[in-house]
C-alpha cells in the first residue's frame, strides 16, 4: 500500500506508542538524545518514513520536527522500528497509527489486533490473485509470439490496443484459462 494514499484524518491524533517492558523495542531512557541521521541509521528508516510518521503525529515530543536540530530518544528508535517493520508486512500508515495506539492501550484485546492483521491477509490474497491472473496473462501471450526476426509480435499489439486474442483451451487443465488479453486483467489500465 502507498502510505501517500492513505486516509489521515482518522489517524492524525493517533497516541504515540510507548515501547513495553519485554519488547526488543524497549530499552530504559538514559536520557540519550539522537539527532535526525543517528536516529534513521539507528531504526534503519528513510528520511520519507520518518517525515510520514511525523506528519501523522506517531512521533510527540521530538522538539522542533523536521529539522537537523531534532531531539529524538529511545522511544522514538522503537516507534520508527516497529512502523519499519508493519510497512515491510504490508500495512498502510492508517494500519500503522491504529497499530501503535493499540500497542500503548493497556485494556486492548488481541482480537482488535488480530482483526486488523487478518484484514491485511485478505487484502493480501486478492493481490496474489491479480498478479497470478496478470502472470497466467503475460505467459500466454509469451507463448503467442514467435520471437523471431519478424516485426510481428502480439504482446506489442496487446500493449498498445487491448484487443486481446483468441484462445484455444488446452486440453490439459479443466479449468479455464484466462484471456491473453490484458483488458481482461483485474490489474490492467483501463484503456485511455
Amino acid at each position: 500500500m502507498n502510505p501517500r494514499t492513505h486516509d489521515t484524518s482518522a489517524t492524525a491524533n493517533a497516541p504515540q506508542a510507548r515501547p513495553e517492558a519485554g519488547t526488543p523495542d524497549h530499552a530504559a531512557d538514559d536520557g540519550r538524545r539522537f539527532g535526525l541521521d543517528e536516529l534513521m541509521a539507528r531504526a534503519g528508516v528513510s528520511q520519507r518514513l520518518l517525515h510520514q510518521c511525523e506528519a501523522r503525529g506517531l512521533l510527540r515530543g521530538n522538539g522542533r520536527i523536521g529539522t537537523s536540530e531534532a531531539r529524538y530518544t529511545q522511544e522514538h528508535i522503537g516507534v520508527l522500528r516497529f512502523t519499519r517493520r508493519a510497512y515491510a508486512l504490508g500495512f498502510g500508515m492508517s494500519d500503522i497509527a491504529r497499530l501503535l495506539a493499540l500497542r500503548q492501550d493497556t485494556h486492548r484485546t488481541s482480537a482488535d489486533v488480530k482483526r486488523i492483521a487478518l484484514t491485511r491477509t485478505e487484502a493480501l490474497e486478492s493481490r496474489i490473485e491479480e498478479l497470478r491472473d496478470t502472470k497466467q496473462v503475460l505467459e500466454r501471450l509469451a507463448s503467442l509470439c514467435l520471437g523471431d526476426h519478424q516485426p510481428a509480435c502480439p504482446i506489442l499489439d496487446e500493449l498498445l490496443e487491448l484487443k486481446g486474442f483468441a484462445l484455444q483451451q488446452p486440453a490439459q487443465t479443466a479449468r479455464p484459462v484466462p484471456t491473453a488479453s490484458a483488458a481482461g486483467c483485474r490489474c490492467a489500465p483501463a484503456s485511455r
